[in-house]
C-alpha cells in the first residue's frame, strides 16, 4: 500500500471533523449581507467546481443576484458589469487567485475564503484595499492533485455565507452535516469494495437543475482517479442523445437522488435499462442542492476506496510540473 494513498484514505475520513470546525467558525465581521446587492463568485481548480456547483443554488434558492465568473475573467474584463461583491475561494492562494485580488477596489466588498490566516503578509494588499479574509481548515492539503478536505470546507462556508446574506438561519439539517457527510462517505466506501477496478468513471444523473450542482462531484472524480471528468445529465435528457451514445455499453449509471426529486422519473428510466446496465441510487437525506454534501461524500469515499484495492503513488500524477506557464500566472507574472 503506496503511503500517498493512506494519507487520501485518511483525509477523507477527517472531513467530518473539518466540517465541525467549519460549524464554529463565523464569517468575518464587517460583510454585509449579501441578499443586499449582486455577487460575484469566483475560484480555480477544485474550488471554481464549488462555486459552479453552488450557483445554482444562491440563483434558485435564496434568490441572490448571482454570477460565476471564471478567474480568466479578471485579466481583461470588466468584470464591475458582475456584481458588487467579490468572493473568492482559494485555499491555499493559486498565482491565478491573486488576477481577482488585485482588482478588489472594484467591488463595493470582497471576501476571501481561504487557509491561510488573515495576517499572512501575502493578503496585506488585499486587506488594505478592504478585503475580508474567512480562514477555514484545513491549513494544508498539499502533495496530491486531488483535495477533499478544503472543498468540502469551502461549500459548507459558502453554504453558511449565503443563509446569512439573507437572514436565514442554518437550519438542523446543516447542523448535523458533519454526521451526514461521515455516513454517506460509509456508503461508498462500501460500494467500492465491488466496484469494476477496469471502470474509471460512470454517468452521473440526477433530476431538474441539481443536475448543474454536480461539478464538484466530477472534479473530485477527475483529480482522484485521473480520469475525465464522469459526464452528468438530467435524467429526462438522457433520452435526446445520452441514452443512445451509451446504449451499446454495461456498468452503472449513479443516480443521485434527493427526497424533493421530480416524481415519477427514476422508475421511467429503470424501465430502460437493459440487462448489461444498472441504475445504482445513492439516496440524499437532504433536499435540493444541499444533497451535493451527502453525494460529494459518498464520491469520496468510493474513490479513496476503490484506490485502497488498486493502490498507486498519487503524488505522481500525469504532467506534474509541467503546468507552469498557466499555473503561475499571476499578477506579477503576467
Amino acid at each position: 500500500m503506496h503511503a500517498s494513498v493512506k494519507e487520501l484514505d485518511a483525509r477523507v475520513r477527517r472531513v467530518p471533523d473539518i466540517l465541525r470546525q467549519v460549524l464554529t467558525l463565523p464569517p468575518p465581521e464587517g460583510l454585509r449581507q449579501l441578499g443586499s446587492n449582486s455577487v460575484v463568485l469566483t475560484g480555480i481548480g477544485a474550488s471554481e467546481a464549488v462555486t459552479r456547483s453552488l450557483e445554482p443554488w444562491f440563483r434558485h434558492e435564496l434568490r441572490i443576484r448571482v454570477t460565476q465568473v471564471p478567474l480568466s475573467a479578471f485579466i481583461a474584463d470588466d468584470v464591475r458589469m458582475q456584481g458588487q461583491t467579490l468572493v473568492l475561494l482559494s485555499q491555499e492562494l493559486s498565482p491565478n487567485a491573486t488576477l481577482a485580488l488585485s482588482r478588489v477596489r472594484e467591488f463595493q466588498q470582497a471576501l476571501l475564503i481561504t487557509a491561510l490566516p488573515a495576517t499572512d503578509p501575502r493578503l496585506d494588499t488585499f486587506r488594505a484595499a478592504g478585503g475580508l479574509v474567512w480562514t477555514l481548515p484545513p491549513p494544508e492539503e498539499r502533495d496530491l492533485l486531488v483535495r477533499v478536505e478544503g472543498p468540502m470546507a469551502a461549500a459548507f462556508a459558502l453554504v453558511r455565507l449565503g443563509l446569512e446574506g439573507v437572514g436565514r438561519e442554518l437550519p438542523a439539517a446543516l447542523q448535523s452535516l458533519p454526521q451526514t457527510v461521515e455516513a454517506a462517505q460509509a456508503r461508498g466506501f462500501e460500494l467500492a469494495q465491488t466496484w469494476p477496478l477496469e471502470l474509471t468513471r460512470a454517468p452521473l444523473v440526477a433530476t431538474g437543475w441539481y443536475a448543474h450542482c454536480l461539478e464538484l462531484i466530477g472534479w473530485t472524480w477527475m483529480e482522484a482517479w485521473w480520469t475525465e471528468p464522469p459526464p452528468a445529465f438530467d435524467v429526462l435528457q438522457l433520452a435526446h442523445g445520452p441514452w443512445q451514445q451509451r446504449f451499446d455499453e454495461s456498468g452503472p449509471w449513479l443516480g443521485f437522488t434527493r427526497p424533493d426529486d421530480a416524481p415519477g422519473l427514476w422508475p421511467r428510466f429503470e424501465q430502460m435499462l437493459p440487462p448489461r446496465q444498472s441504475l445504482v441510487k445513492i439516496a440524499a437525506t437532504l433536499p435540493g442542492p444541499l444533497a451535493l454534501f451527502e453525494h460529494l461524500g459518498f464520491t469520496q469515499g468510493l474513490l479513496a476506496g476503490v484506490l485502497l484495492r488498486a493502490p498507486r503513488d498519487l503524488t505522481q500524477w500525469p504532467g506534474k510540473g509541467t503546468d507552469g506557464p498557466l499555473y503561475e500566472l499571476g499578477v506579477t507574472a503576467r
